[in-house]
């Protein structure tokens, strides 16, 4: 996943982001470090919030 490109691209910071999902700050964290991943439902939420296809969040 290239969470932190699209971030940047998207001009989207990772609290508010978080804030949207419903995630901790240290999850989305984790995720644009990819030290962990997002499960399915929070790729579905990204997805729409990110106005993305889903394929581009998956390496």
């Amino acid at each position: 996943m290239l969470l932190k490109e699209l971030l940047k691209t998207k001009g989207v910071k990772q609290n508010w982001l978080a804030s949207k999902l419903g995630v901790s700050e240290v999850t989305m964290s984790n995720w644009v470090k990819e030290k962990s991943n997002p499960s399915q439902k929070n790729l579905e939420k990204l997805s729409k919030i990110l106005n993305i296809p889903m394929k581009e969040l998956i390496n």
